[in-house]
């Protein structure tokens, strides 16, 4: 299963080059320099959720390569398979949301605001990434290409609505802990249906590919 989740940083690595990088870099330094009041808030709710939307160039590569001709012969299982994407998305959506902090504490200590201020924020877009790898691992398994990103948009809508609402910011302010508790229960739960989801796609989508080829060899 390692292999498999190095394979998806190598797949990600080579997506998304040094000059990509390095103009999400500038990109990141100008909007804490040129958006002192609203530059980390925005950081904070949409960097994690732009991370995790690489899961559509990781699905347009491997449709592009000979990659699902190799799995029949691998020795690994379908869980595996599945099972080290979610790896893959949880230590990218890990390493993105260190990236967001040290950006919201740099825009802090810039513009003389406290860290507290944006932290709601800063929460709210680590579960806006959990919510998108729910629907994004599915999508990728189910739809091709470009169908994958307009499924993974749809996303957008629901957390659209909760961030422009301000019910986000309010429920971490007020809300109590059980409160808190039942809304991490509730996303656990969803990444397990995810999960679940993710596997039955991809394992009737390999047994039917594997039934057809069977089919053309007879």
């Amino acid at each position: 299963m390692t292999g498999l989740v190095s394979k998806d940083f190598i797949v990600f690595k080579k997506q998304f080059g040094p000059l990509y990088r390095a103009a999400s870099a500038l990109l990141l330094i100008a909007v804490i320099l040129l958006l002192p009041n609203d530059g980390a808030r925005y950081i904070a709710l949409c960097l994690p959720m732009m991370g995790v939307a690489v899961l559509t160039e990781i699905v347009k590569a491997e449709e592009q390569s000979d990659w699902k001709d190799y799995l029949p012969v691998l020795p690994i299982t379908n869980r595996d398979i599945v099972l080290s994407r979610y790896m893959f998305c949880a230590l990218l959506l890990a390493a993105i949301s260190v990236i967001s902090f040290a950006a919201c504490a740099a825009s802090a200590a810039i513009h003389q605001f406290t860290l507290a201020d944006v932290m709601p924020s800063y929460v709210l877009g680590a579960w806006f990434g959990v919510l998108f790898l729910c629907a994004g691992i599915p999508s990728g398994y189910f739809f091709k290409n470009e169908i994958c990103t307009s499924a993974m948009m749809w996303c957008l809508i629901p957390i659209g609505l909760i961030s422009n609402s301000g019910m986000g910011t309010a429920f971490l302010r007020t809300g109590s802990p059980a409160a808190i508790m039942m809304v991490l229960l509730v996303t656990a739960l969803m990444l397990y249906a995810s999960y679940a989801l993710s596997l039955w796609i991809y394992t009737t989508k390999r047994y039917q590919k594997m039934k057809m080829r069977t089919a053309k060899r007879a």
